[in-house]
């Protein structure tokens, strides 16, 4: 596997964000690549939110409320409890990440309709949430990335 960053950015955009080879690492050992795995879910945080480019220092992985083959449920008393905890070390939650069973990784109608609600809950705190999508294909192509203003769900595509 290619040992570099990967970067992504919305068309535009003056910001990127960028996952170091561990980030990228972790997030792709999640891949559900089995008939019987099922989804997987976690948070991204970063410590410095400032910067024209925006680097991913942390992937946690969270246990879900449920979770089957096409399907995950966040526990949200465990994603409070987490983003708490990282706060105090410093880090800023950016969003989430979860696998789906597919290479190339779109979000299903479910998924952009969590990502709208959660970026509505944290407008007062956030501009945007991201939200990762981590299909079976090599990165970059393997790797969807997604910011939700609340408003609408963009695209970032990776900086090649």
């Amino acid at each position: 596997m290619n040992e570099q960053k990967l970067v992504y950015r919305i068309p535009g955009a003056v910001w990127s964000l960028e996952f170091p080879p561990d980030a990228v690492a972790l997030l792709t050992s999640k891949a559900q690549r089995r008939w019987w795995s099922k989804e997987r879910v976690g948070q991204l945080y970063s410590a410095d939110l400032t910067g024209g480019a925006v680097e991913v220092n942390v992937v946690t992985t969270l246990g879900p409320k449920s979770s089957s083959y096409a399907s995950v449920r966040l526990d949200m008393p465990e994603v409070v409890e987490e983003r708490a905890k990282q706060f105090e070390q410093g880090l800023h939650c950016l969003g989430f990440w979860h696998t789906h069973p597919e290479p190339v990784p779109q979000p299903s109608p479910t998924d952009i309709a969590m990502a709208a609600d959660h970026a509505r809950a944290a407008k007062a705190v956030f501009a945007g949430i991201v939200f990762i999508i981590v299909g079976t294909a090599r990165p970059p192509d393997g790797i969807g990335v997604w910011v939700h203003d609340g408003t609408t769900l963009w695209r970032a595509l990776p900086d090649v």
